[in-house]
């Protein structure tokens, strides 16, 4: 993928150790010890055997010279040898099998960079990888704080009425710690509060015509409660599709 700017923000894909070690330790401070400050080890730094094996995406701040933000970028190819996506711990995917997938994960901004230009950038990388690399799906959970599924009554039900999944292509959680999505009818659902308690990366990925799977999984270690996105690169809104683009 080709490098771009904007400001002072560079994209591209990581090419050097010192990018590598700055996205294993970003990770580790700003989006592991976030969800779980009991989730120590004393390396501080956020790394599996994927990151050996697929293209991290990094946004740098030129006149520091760091990492600021990074996504994670695993393609079919990425994981001949490790047999299944990241993703599959959590939720049967395979009504996607036959397609190209593309799992996005370890979206991370640090917090200082947080105003919203940082992670359109990334997205922005993200979608030109996805086109150019010949992708079909992109996949990717994304994480509400706790493991509480009533805290989100009103947002998970919200997502299963308006935002399922077609029945073509709708991946469903592991009956292993899970909760549905359908917590209310339809009918009582608290609208305002449903979207008030919407993390912003899922409202993002709404706005391009994203789809959810079926349920949602409680990750009791990392201490958030997940649900699948799901993206057809074909159905991606126009609008949005045209300024990631440009």
């Amino acid at each position: 993928m080709k490098s771009f700017e904007a400001g002072n923000i560079l994209i591209r894909l990581a090419q050097t150790e010192k990018d590598y070690k700055e996205i294993y330790r970003l990770r580790y401070f700003d989006l592991i010890l976030n969800y779980n400050q009991d989730q120590v080890n004393h390396q501080e730094i956020d790394k599996d055997e994927y990151d050996d094996v697929c293209d991290h995406l990094v946004a740098i701040d030129k006149v520091k010279n760091e990492v600021i933000g990074t996504y994670r970028l695993i393609k079919r190819s990425h994981i001949k040898d490790l047999g299944r996506y990241l993703t599959e711990n959590e939720f049967d995917i395979s009504k996607l099998n036959g397609y190209e997938v593309l799992e996005v994960g370890r979206a991370v901004v640090k917090e200082e960079y947080r105003d919203g230009a940082a992670i359109n950038l990334l997205w922005k990388g993200v979608i030109r990888y996805a086109i150019e690399e010949g992708i079909d799906f992109m996949i990717g959970t994304a994480s509400f704080h706790g493991i509480d599924p009533y805290e989100y009554k009103d947002t998970l039900s919200y997502l299963y009425y308006h935002y399922l999944s077609p029945e073509d292509i709708r991946c469903t959680v592991r009956k292993t710690t899970f909760s549905k999505l359908d917590l209310l009818k339809e009918e009582e659902i608290n609208e305002e509060n449903a979207k008030k308690k919407m993390p912003p990366l899922v409202k993002g990925y709404l706005r391009l015509n994203a789809t959810v799977g079926d349920g949602a999984y409680l990750d009791i270690p990392f201490n958030s409660l997940d649900v699948l996105i799901v993206l057809k690169i074909s159905d991606i809104n126009p609008r949005y599709l045209k300024r990631y683009l440009d």
